[in-house]
């Protein structure tokens, strides 16, 4: 039998060198890709889930602006069917005249940020969020800022809320409401994010505003309260105003 070649040393220990610089390269940039991948992930998600909370956050204000809307008609009709008991009337109109107060502070992040859709990486998803950001600028100016604006002016007096059609305003506000709230579904399915993942954002979100909120005492609502008497107090003075020059 003829003997067996033998092996060189010096080829053998460049070769097991080789192999774990290799494998050690390979490591290196396969952690470093997992890493970055994992990272990019869990950015499209904040983003996404912070995207799709200002979204449902803004549609539970405007649900709220579409039942103070028929809040003031239903109070309307009371108050047209009952002229004499017209003044009884005023402060439950006042206090049903929508206010939104949402911020726009996601959806100037969101399309002011060139690397959105890489971010993202759904065109579609992107395109149906800047929908309903339209939508919901729309629903503030042409729903609820100018049901506002014609209310106060009704609530002037019997004769202008006699002529007030506020009956238009629940039926458009309603339409723009159930738009917003497909697109609201469609990003969901899109994204695969539910209700629960959702949920947990909010309570995130909530326990830092409270954190960073510390011991402001201040309340909106019972400085608009307080808004809504001074502007009845200066209509009886009108009123009684008008009965002495009479």
């Amino acid at each position: 039998m003829k003997e067996g070649k033998k092996k060189n040393p010096a080829l053998s220990d460049f070769l097991m060198t080789l192999a774990a610089t290799t494998v050690s390269i390979v490591l290196t940039f396969g952690t470093t890709a997992i890493v970055d991948h994992k990272k990019k992930n869990n950015a499209k998600h904040e983003m996404v889930l912070m995207v799709m909370y200002d979204m449902r956050e803004s549609l539970t204000e405007m649900e709220e602006c579409d039942s103070e809307i028929r809040e003031f008609f239903d109070t309307q009709v009371e108050a047209v069917a009952h002229p004499k008991e017209f003044e009884e009337y005023y402060g439950q109109l006042a206090v049903h005249i929508p206010i939104l107060s949402y911020t726009t502070t996601t959806e100037t992040i969101f399309r002011s940020n060139v690397e959105t859709i890489q971010t993202i990486g759904n065109i579609l998803f992107v395109e149906t969020v800047s929908s309903f950001y339209d939508l919901r600028e729309r629903y503030n100016r042409e729903v609820a800022g100018v049901f506002a604006e014609q209310a106060q002016k009704a609530i002037g007096g019997y004769g202008s809320l006699y002529v007030f059609e506020a009956d238009l305003y629940p039926f458009t506000s309603s339409a723009y409401i159930r738009n917003m709230k497909e697109a609201l579904e469609q990003c969901k399915l899109m994204m695969k994010v539910t209700d629960k993942d959702l949920d947990v954002f909010s309570i995130q979100q909530k326990k830092i505003r409270e954190a960073a909120k510390g011991k402001d005492t201040y309340d909106t609502n019972a400085a608009i309260d307080e808004r809504l008497q001074r502007r009845y107090r200066m209509q009886q003075a009108r009123e009684e105003g008008r009965k002495e020059l009479q």
